[in-house]
């Protein structure tokens, strides 16, 4: 209960938040560079890979995911071969709530996790060992 009730703390934190994430920031420039305006533009950086662990599967899968669909950025989760029946729910919760076209799971072992990374992804969410880690990076 834990787990699931922080990841829905965090995707209600995301939704009431989502226009200021959306809006640009004004500030004024310095002196040197007036009169202007200087603004902000955040923009999505494409597409995030998320490599979730074994224990709190639902919260270090999901909860960056909710961080990636907010901040308007396509997903690809790779779930913890470790927890087999946990990777199972998210992909079948993926599959049948958000856009196939956006957001994918992959369910596979260490093979699947070395190949996906020789993709140029624009963000990688890793959350595990410090072994696995340096492999991934």
């Amino acid at each position: 209960m834990l787990e699931v009730s922080g990841v829905i703390a965090h995707c209600k934190h995301y939704v009431s938040n989502l226009r200021s994430f959306m809006s640009d920031v004004y500030f004024d420039p310095p002196v040197l560079f007036a009169p202007n305006t200087n603004k902000i533009r955040y923009e999505p950086l494409g597409v995030a890979l998320i490599f979730g662990s074994w224990n709190f599967p639902y919260y270090v899968n999901l909860k960056p995911l909710a961080q990636a669909i907010s901040t308007g950025n396509c997903a690809i989760i790779k779930p913890s071969e470790m927890s087999p029946n946990t990777s199972n729910a998210i992909k079948k919760l993926v599959e049948k709530y958000l856009d196939p076209n956006c957001y994918r799971v992959l369910l596979g072992g260490v093979d699947l996790s070395i190949q996906i990374t020789k993709y140029p992804f624009d963000l990688i969410c890793f959350t595990g060992s410090t072994e696995k880690g340096k492999l991934v990076a």
